[in-house]
């Protein structure tokens, strides 16, 4: 092999060892962003799970709260509603939604126009309960 030859093959490997020790130092930022999209993604995954799970209660709550039938389970649901509407999941649709709900039950209690005859100290903790929910909803729809 001539000199000159040899020459242009050593710039050929020099250059693909700097391409390569280039490459090798990008890999720990590569890492980086894999990681990063991965927790992005958990997080992701994380607060959907935590809301479906807040959904199915906020469903049992909705079911409760308006059972005419049994003024024990309205007041049960109520008052996980206002628990619920609290929480960082609850959106302002959902606050628009339970505060609706909320103003109803006031309304029909107070108004005396339920068809179950209901004890007057339970029905006050259901219409003071379904204030409560109006305002816990009214202080989401705000923030």
């Amino acid at each position: 092999m001539s000199g000159r030859a040899y020459g242009g093959a050593m710039e050929i490997l020099q250059g693909i060892w700097a391409v390569v020790l280039g490459a090798a130092s990008l890999a720990p930022l590569a890492t980086f962003g894999v990681v990063l999209v991965a927790y992005l993604a958990y997080r992701q995954r994380d607060r959907a799970d935590r809301r479906d799970q807040w959904w199915k209660r906020a469903q049992w709550a909705l079911d409760a709260a308006l059972d005419g039938r049994d003024p024990h389970r309205r007041l049960a649901g109520l008052k996980v509603l206002v628990q619920l509407i609290g929480s960082d999941l609850a959106t302002t649709e959902d606050a628009d939604l339970m505060s609706a709900l909320a103003v109803g039950i006031r309304e029909e209690e107070g108004s005396g126009r339920r068809g179950a005859a209901v004890p007057p100290p339970v029905q006050g903790l259901i219409v003071a309960e379904a204030e409560r929910l109006v305002k816990a909803a009214g202080a989401k729809g705000r923030s």
